[in-house]
């Protein structure tokens, strides 16, 4: 975990950074890693930055050839960031990684650190630009219910356990967006998820079943939806080093970066993060789409009329001479 946090009065269960990229206990890690190579998801690599505090891991998206787009909390107290690009071989039985140094980073104005509040967001600039893949963002509006593939270099354990293995190593699992909530801004502008059990009647340390926990968060603070209760093949929780990872949504034959890793929660009280019956959230990407194309597709200012005029009569002056 990277620091503390601020956290609204209202939220009573303890939420930090991702901790965690967490998977089923009954199903072999190997099928996670062999998703986290998938060629869709190429344009994620890692985060390797330096702080006042120490060195830290996150993960991050190319969304642009001189841009990555990753959390905030990965680059608000960054003094220098590099960028780890997955290379992969011909036949992707293997691959390194190509190192690229961020000439500059940003987050987002309104960011607090509060995670509640659904601005954690930063971009990373890449002056001379990165060889890579590129993410197209989601700019709909149908992320409820959808089922998002989560790709990060973060630590891992499975459901059973929590985290309790180091980050480092390249992950994708899945899972699926119960709903859009947050404290500020449009007041969903966080992709919420829960890890399920794959036995929906199983109990956790407390006598609880795992999954029981879930709504009885969701509708003690008035989230407005719930959970389905229903692990999928590879349910997934995000990490502490897939923090600013990506979250992809399929849709219209398309892989689209939907969202950004931001916090996960213990909600169960256990003090174990990320097992079953935990919630995680990723910054929702359309909610804040705007503020990324102000950075990696500014808007080209217009000349003045003036300069138009005047660049109007040096064409046609030319054309004389030359005739």
């Amino acid at each position: 975990m990277k620091k503390s946090i601020l956290i609204t009065a209202a939220c009573l269960f303890a939420s930090h950074f991702a901790t965690a990229g967490v998977i089923r206990h009954d199903v072999n890690d190997n099928l996670y890693r062999t998703i986290g190579v998938l060629p869709q998801f190429d344009s994620v690599g890692a985060i390797l930055f330096d702080t006042p505090a120490g060195g830290f891991i996150c993960s991050g998206t190319v969304v642009a050839r001189n841009w990555v787009l990753t959390a905030a909390h990965c680059v608000d107290e960054a003094t220098t960031m590099t960028f780890y690009s997955p290379v992969f071989n011909e036949d992707r039985s293997g691959y390194y990684h190509q190192a690229y140094t961020a000439t500059s980073w940003v987050w987002h104005e309104n960011w607090t650190g509060n995670l509640l509040a659904g601005w954690d967001i930063g971009l990373m600039y890449f002056e001379n630009g990165i060889d890579a893949p590129i993410a197209n963002l989601y700019t709909g509006s149908n992320e409820a219910g959808a089922i998002t593939t989560h790709v990060g270099y973060g630590a891992t354990g499975t459901g059973l356990t929590g985290a309790n293995q180091a980050a480092g190593t390249r992950r994708g699992g899945q899972n699926v967006v119960d709903g859009a909530y947050s404290t500020e801004g449009t007041g969903g502008q966080l992709l919420w998820s829960d890890f399920d059990h794959p036995d929906p009647t199983a109990v956790d340390s407390w006598g609880d079943v795992h999954n029981d926990w879930v709504n009885f968060w969701y509708n003690y603070f008035g989230y407005g939806f719930t959970s389905e209760n229903a692990a999928l093949p590879f349910e997934y929780a995000i990490a502490g080093g897939d923090s600013g990872g990506g979250a992809f949504i399929f849709e219209n034959g398309e892989w689209l970066l939907a969202g950004v890793h931001s916090l996960g929660s213990n909600i169960n009280g256990n003090n174990i993060r990320s097992d079953y019956g935990d919630l995680f959230a990723s910054t929702r990407v359309s909610a804040l789409q705007d503020w990324i194309y102000s950075y990696i597709r500014p808007a080209s200012v217009p000349a003045p009329a003036g300069l138009l005029l005047i660049l109007g009569g040096l064409l046609l002056l030319a054309r004389r001479r030359k005739a």
